[in-house]
């Protein structure tokens, strides 16, 4: 699985590194930043504007789980909350993105690996759900990785 630093120069080659935001931000979507946004596009979209012109970065890279914010060569990443989600599933989609203030946050720490809570005894408590993919939005940025 590609990691978050090749994601990112895919779009931004001149990104050295990625951090984790140490704080959560508030950023305000404006109209010009709505009538701006272009769809399924992740340094393009509403958010990505809002982000580059509140901030005066130098990009961002915005989909509907991750949020990379980028300064000189440093790509900051930061987590999406299910309202901003919502907003930018029905923008990709063709529907309109609200004007107002958005919450960036901080990525949770992860766990270590191999810290499942697979439950033994009983196969069918450990399997994961079904994964559903949203249609008709931008790309994973995993794809991007590969």
């Amino acid at each position: 699985m590609p990691d978050s630093l090749q994601i990112v120069k895919r779009l931004f080659p001149d990104v050295e590194r990625v951090k984790n935001a140490s704080k959560d931000i508030t950023i305000e979507v404006m109209k010009s930043d709505v009538q701006k946004g272009q769809t399924k596009n992740h340094k393009e979209c509403v958010m990505a504007n809002a982000c580059k012109r509140a901030l005066k970065l130098d990009g961002a890279v915005v989909s509907v789980g991750t949020v990379y914010l980028i300064k000189d060569d440093v790509a900051t990443r930061y987590r999406v909350p299910q309202s901003l989600s919502r907003e930018i599933v029905s923008f990709d989609r063709g529907g309109s993105f609200a004007p107002g203030q958005y919450d960036l946050r901080q990525p949770e720490p992860t766990a270590p690996r191999g810290s499942g809570t697979r439950h033994k005894g009983n196969p069918r408590m450990g399997n994961k759900a079904p994964h559903h993919v949203t249609a008709g939005i931008r790309t994973s940025l995993l794809a991007l990785g590969q």
